[in-house]
């Protein structure tokens, strides 16, 4: 093989390599999920969504678990125990609720989705939200967030974000 035709089939080579490895950081890992089961939220459930994105704009505050400021499991706390949904105080406990797991695909409006805090590859509780929406291949969900970005309770599309590669679980409460 003379030294052009070596070059060219390196070159490919590389470029297939380059093209099979390469995957926006964004991207959504293994919890991409296709055709949700999309069921119509109750009137409770309903309700218990526009009670939370009441809260939207709400500082973050860490260790806030009133409308003064909310840190993210102290508004997920606050807004269940107003419908009589008991769920403990920080995210570091929601390990305890597992049991209670069910997959992304069958999520539900009111669920709780639990992510890794802002490191990854720590795979413990760390961040949670509140699933407000089901539409085709779309979730949202409310949260209280620390990020510059998105300071304080927001609402967040999960496909459209850095969580799926942060998620860990969805909690049916």
């Amino acid at each position: 093989m003379n030294t052009s035709h070596y070059f060219k089939f390196s070159s490919c080579i590389i470029m297939l390599v380059f093209i099979t490895a390469c995957q926006s950081p964004n991207a959504p890992s293994s919890s991409v999920v296709k055709n949700l089961t999309v069921n119509s939220p109750t009137r409770h459930e309903q309700k218990m969504i526009s009670y939370a994105r009441s809260f939207i704009g709400t500082k973050y505050v860490w260790g806030g678990s009133t409308p003064k400021g909310f840190d993210c499991s102290g508004f997920i706390q606050y807004v269940y125990n107003s419908y009589n949904i008991k769920i403990p105080r920080t995210t570091s406990e929601y390990s305890q609720l597992f049991t209670k797991s069910v997959t992304l695909k069958d999520a539900q409006v009111g669920d709780l989705i639990v992510f890794t805090g802002t490191n990854p590859n720590v795979r413990k509780p760390g961040h949670a939200g509140i699933i407000s929406e089901i539409n085709n291949n779309s979730i949202k969900f409310v949260h209280s967030s620390s990020s510059q970005k998105h300071f304080g309770v927001t609402e967040t599309n999960y496909h459209k974000s850095g969580y799926p590669k942060r998620f860990l679980t969805v909690v049916r409460m």
